[in-house]
Formats: C-alpha cells, sequence, structure tokens
C-alpha cells in the first residue's frame, strides 16, 4: 500500500465523473488539505496545485467518488473470508468433502464454521442435515450457514452443546427444522441458530482486529471508501467496534464508517448519551437495526400470500406488531434513524405501519428511516415508501442470485413488482445501494452491473430480468455514492466530487458511464483515495511532485 504525505494531490489526464447535480463531467480534479478544491479541465487543475502537490496522471482512466456500502457486515466479512467458502458449493457431496478435509486439519473438538452455501444450487435440491455433516466431521461441532444467514446447518455434537434436542420448542423469531418423525434435522431457520452460535468461543481481541483488518484492506481494494456495518454483535459491543476501527485507521488502515447498531448495543449508547450521527470523520453512530423477518431463499421473509407449493407458510415475522412497534417508536423517540431488515411485503406493511406510529407520536421532518432489502414489493408499497420518506436501502447483487428461483417462490406477478429499482427512483423514494457482504460480494462495481444489466454475472436472461426496472449506469452509480451518504445525513460531505466535499476518489481502468453495461463487472479499481490520502494502490498509477 503506498501513502501520499502531500497535503495536495492533483489527478489529470483521464476523465472525472463528479455526480453533480449537472453530472458534470471533465477531466481533473484537485483535492487539498482532505477536501476537493474543484474539478475541471488538466490545465486548470495543474495551474491550480499548489507547490509539492502530488500529481497522478490518470493516463485516460477515469474517476469516480469514492463508493459506498450502505448495508453489509465488514467484521463478519472478515471472519467468512477465513472459514469455509461454500458459495459456490454445487452438492452436498462438495460441502461434505470440504468438511471433510478441514476435519482432517485441526484438533477433535474445534469448531468447524463456513458460510455460503445455497440449497437451490444444490444437485439433490434439499437442505443439508446434521446426518450429513456427522459422516464426516462427528468430532467437530460444525455450523453452517446459508449465503442469507437467515438458515443453518449444525452436526449433532453442535446441536449437543447447544441443548438442542427433538423436544426443543422453537425459540421466538426462530424455527428448528424437524422432519416427518419429529427429530430435529439440524436445519435452524433465523433466530434458532443463535442457540449454537452462543457456544462458539468469542475470538479474542487480537482475531478481532486481525478479521477486520482484512475486510478493510479487501474493502479500499473494491473502491469503497464508507461502509454502514452491521457489526456490534461481531465486535462485542460498541465501545470495542469504535475502538477497533480507531486502531485499525492508525495502523494505515481506514475507512469511514456509519455503525449501524443492534437493538441489543442500545443500552450502552444511551448510557454514553450517543444518538445518530455522534463521532467523528471516521467513526458514527449509525441507524438502530432491527428486524422485521428473515430470508427469501430460507422461505422466512414475510409475505402477505403464501409461498407458491405451501399450504400457508406466509414466512417469519421476529416480533408481534405491538413490540415491534414500541422498538420502532422508543429507537426514535431517542433520537435515532431505525433500519429495518424487510424482505417480503407483509414485513414491510408492518414496518411501514410501526414507522408511522412513531411519527404520529413524535414527528420528525427529515427521519430518514431506512428499511433494508425492500424484495419483494408491489405498487401500493411504493407509494407509501414516498409518502412516509423512507429510504430504500437495497443490494442489486440480491437478484443475481434470486432470479433464478424467486418465481418459484412468490410467482411472477409479485415478481413483477419486486427489486423494483426504477420504479422506487420514479417516486422519488431515496435509495442506496449495499451488498450484504458476506451474504453477497462486497465489490460495489458487482452491484452497479446487477442494477444496470438485471443479468446474471455470466450473462442471461437476455435483455435482463423483468428489464423495465434496470438503472442508467449513472442511476447506479448514484445509488453506490451519493444514496449511500444521504442515507447517512451526509450528503453534503461526500458522494460527489464537488467544491468543499472529502477528497475521497477512486480510479477505475475504464469509464463506467461510457463502456459497454456487460464490461462494468470487469472494470479493476486502480487507487483509492481517502480524504486525500492513497488507501489502496494497485501499482498501475502513482504520485509524482
Amino acid at each position: 500500500m503506498s501513502t501520499s504525505t502531500s497535503n495536495s494531490m492533483a489527478l489529470y489526464g483521464g476523465t472525472v465523473i463528479t455526480l453533480d447535480a449537472k453530472s458534470t463531467t471533465t477531466q481533473a480534479v484537485l483535492i487539498s488539505e482532505g477536501r476537493v478544491s474543484f474539478a475541471g479541465s488538466d490545465a486548470a487543475v495543474l495551474a491550480a496545485a499548489p507547490k509539492g502537490a502530488a500529481k497522478i496522471n490518470l493516463e485516460g482512466r477515469t474517476a469516480i467518488p469514492g463508493m459506498t456500502d450502505s448495508h453489509m457486515h465488514l467484521h463478519s466479512y472478515g471472519f467468512a473470508v477465513q472459514r469455509l467458502r461454500l458459495n459456490d458449493c454445487p452438492s452436498i457431496a462438495e460441502m461434505k468433502r470440504l468438511v471433510a478435509e478441514k476435519a482432517a486439519q485441526v484438533p477433535a473438538g474445534e469448531w468447524i464454521l463456513g458460510r455460503g452455501w445455497d440449497q437451490d444450487f444444490f444437485a439433490e435440491k434439499r437442505f443439508a442435515t446434521r446426518d450429513d455433516l456427522d459422516l464426516v466431521a462427528p468430532r467437530h461441532p460444525v455450523l453452517l450457514t446459508r449465503c442469507c444467514g437467515h438458515a443453518s446447518v449444525a452436526n449433532s455434537l453442535a446441536l449437543q452443546m447447544a441443548g438442542i434436542t427433538d423436544a426443543t420448542a422453537d425459540p421466538p423469531g426462530g424455527h428448528i427444522q424437524r422432519d416427518a418423525s419429529g427429530r430435529a434435522t439440524g436445519v435452524l431457520i433465523d433466530r434458532a441458530a443463535a442457540l449454537v452460535n452462543g457456544k462458539i468461543p468469542e475470538p479474542n481481541y487480537e482475531q478481532k482486529k486481525r478479521a477486520l483488518g482484512l475486510a478493510i484492506e479487501r474493502a479500499l481494494a473494491a473502491g469503497l471508501v464508507a461502509v454502514h456495518p452491521d457489526d456490534i454483535r461481531t465486535s462485542g459491543s460498541f465501545e470495542t467496534s469504535s475502538r477497533l476501527y480507531h486502531e485499525l485507521a492508525a495502523d494505515g488502515r481506514a475507512i469511514r464508517v456509519y455503525q449501524d447498531v443492534s437493538d441489543f448495543a442500545l443500552t450502552e449508547l444511551r448510557q454514553g448519551g450517543l444518538v445518530t450521527g455522534d463521532g467523528d470523520d471516521l467513526y458514527k453512530v449509525g441507524a438502530t437495526k432491527l428486524f422485521a423477518d428473515g430470508s427469501l431463499g430460507a422461505l422466512s421473509a414475510a409475505l402477505r400470500e403464501p409461498y407458491l407449493g405451501t399450504h400457508d407458510n406466509r414466512g417469519l415475522t421476529i416480533h408481534d406488531q405491538e413490540t415491534f412497534t414500541q422498538m420502532v417508536t422508543e429507537a426514535h423517540a431517542a433520537g435515532m434513524q431505525v433500519a429495518i431488515h424487510a424482505i417480503g411485503d407483509r414485513a414491510m406493511d408492518n414496518s411501514l405501519d410501526a414507522i408511522e406510529a412513531a411519527l404520529a407520536k413524535y414527528p420528525r421532518p427529515n427521519h430518514r428511516h431506512r428499511i433494508v432489502h425492500c424484495q419483494i414489493m408491489s405498487e401500493d408499497l411504493i407509494a407509501r415508501f414516498a409518502r412516509v420518506g423512507v429510504v430504500a436501502d437495497i443490494q442489486p447483487r440480491f437478484l443475481q442470485t434470486d432470479m433464478r428461483w424467486a418465481e418459484e417462490r412468490v410467482g411472477a406477478d409479485r415478481c413483477r413488482t419486486s427489486y423494483a429499482w426504477k420504479s422506487l427512483a420514479a417516486a422519488g423514494v431515496p435509495t442506496a445501494g449495499g451488498s450484504d457482504a458476506p451474504v453477497e460480494p462486497l465489490e460495489p462495481l458487482l452491484g452497479i452491473y446487477a442494477a444496470v444489466t438485471r443479468e446474471k454475472v455470466d450473462g442471461g436472461p437476455a435483455g435482463g430480468w423483468f428489464p423495465a426496472e434496470k438503472l442508467t449506469a449513472e442511476e447506479a452509480l448514484r445509488l453506490f455514492c451519493l444514496g449511500g451518504a444521504y442515507a447517512a445525513f451526509e450528503e453534503g460531505r461526500r458522494g460527489s466530487l464537488e467544491t468543499g466535499k472529502l477528497g475521497d476518489v477512486v480510479v477505475l481502468s475504464g469509464n463506467p458511464l461510457a463502456c459497454d453495461p456487460y464490461a462494468i463487472k470487469d472494470l479493476k479499481v486502480e487507487l483509492t483515495v481517502l480524504g486525500g490520502r492513497i488507501a489502496y494502490s494497485a501499482g498501475t498509477v502513482a504520485p509524482r511532485a
């Protein structure tokens, strides 16, 4: 990693996409004292650059505003990349092979953890079970989490350690799957997995720091300068999370953090007198993170109508509505923004009901409460989002996974108004773009590609899945730049290359607004600049005096 020591930096000789209100594109940008001085022609920027300024010749490359991931789990991502990676696992047989390989490498009794599987892509077309895992790792507790994070499978030893028997009742907001005879299969839906997770030894501080440092390095290399993580459970406390990020920033691994806070940590915030927006340039209190439902892939997203092919499965609501409304109202009254995980249309109904009740009791303009994911929608829901002023915090990369089976879950009619990004924008709903990493890859260019093409990474369906909801390349780029900044009340500070804003810049190998849309995913991040300092360099461009 290279670091610029100058207080000024001029990037010239290429294309600069400012994302200002006029969609200005120019040749160069000057950053001084960590902020954008101005963007303009090569001649103007170089003439204005002070003596000793670092000068970076883009050599035809494209500079864009630094990108933001509006919803992800950066610390969890750091641990996930060190564990069994099951994202491309084609079968239960292959999953078993990977677990057996790991079991041969670590002592008996040590936990084997992994993430990323999707039963819809398994050759066997079913969930793995405790019996599958027992065959290959009977002496190691095993817990493997689905790509969405809302379903897991544990082996018998892990279930035993968690005290889960065939007679164990479902916990609130969770489900222990059982076979026809009533035997627990090892599949744990939503909060049932917490029974096993609670038995996994807590990583020590250095292990936490190493995982987070690795995640920050990968985020910067992907062109992210800011993240809105839901990290507190992984870190252990808000204080620990803040300390980790600040220590890593002091070590040269800085990234801007708008830390969403799980409900269990709210007492800690209140004791410290902290609310949304408190903090410094690198670490701020974000939203209160709440859950309304599960996931579509695990058939636990809360729907208005039953899942296709089921008798009456309409998914899970994590809380009863009275409790949920009280949670939203208390957070809102305390000065917090809320960010509600809601995938199904029924979950979004419940979320909007709770937000409207809170606003009726404690009116507050410009609240910017967020609903995260917003997948199974309808025209009336989109109109209601606009009326209530809620931010739609979306993850375009989900589409490339979900399009393979979404119609089997909910039918084509409901899919036509789902993942409805163009309709949300047309209705005036503020939108922000994220990845939900490690659920999906953290690279924002993959999310931009998905939003623009609505096709899989390897192409298809031709023309895109429900193509009326495609975004233009500029709309998609704004989603990951200004959209994320707006969701954090920071559009006046970052998200575009305008005078006075933070000097956060990403240099790409090509122009995402001018290249073939199918080439967006293949663009390379050459340089990431955070506050006028080089935070990541691929080594292809370098500053000179």
